[in-house]
């Protein structure tokens, strides 16, 4: 998928092209995601419920072109590094964060879009779950800008 991209990235940082387009393109969806909580209070459900799916299936579509494959290629091998290096560090916590968000989010759209699952999975409190979801989501955002500053803007230690 890469080899259809430059190699350079488009912000004037040392990132690539890939990494330029998914911080934009997260950045996006913060926004999005702040209309999907403006439909709700305007009590939109079935427009909120659309955007906030969509948003949650481009993520993981960006999960797996861009994200996934770069920290399999740059953390996963030296993951005994992350002690100790903000490089890998950075990377790691906000891929905890980022599943731990997008699973949380993949369990909220089952729940409240579908019967699959028995009533004894199924959550009740659903304001709680989604501000919940909300504020991991922004915070996985805010890692993930982190990430990209320690990546390809900080000065190299």
């Amino acid at each position: 998928m890469s080899s259809f991209f430059p190699t350079r990235g488009f912000l004037g940082t040392g990132a690539t092209f890939a990494a330029d387009i998914n911080l934009v393109v997260q950045l996006i969806m913060g926004a999005a995601l702040i209309t999907g909580l403006v439909l709700a209070k305007q009590k939109r459900y079935q427009a909120h419920g659309i955007c906030q799916t969509t948003v949650l299936l481009l993520n993981l579509l960006m999960i797996g072109l861009v994200m996934w494959p770069s920290f399999r290629e740059q953390v996963r091998p030296s993951l005994r590094k992350v002690v100790h290096n903000w490089y890998y560090a950075a990377a790691a916590g906000h891929a905890v964060l980022g599943i731990t968000a997008e699973l949380l989010g993949l369990y909220i759209v089952i729940v409240a879009g579908t019967d699959i699952l028995p009533l004894w999975l199924r959550f009740k409190h659903w304001k709680r779950w989604m501000q919940t979801e909300l504020v991991l989501w922004f915070i996985v955002l805010v890692s993930g800008v982190g990430t990209y500053y320690v990546w390809y803007m900080a000065p190299v230690r």
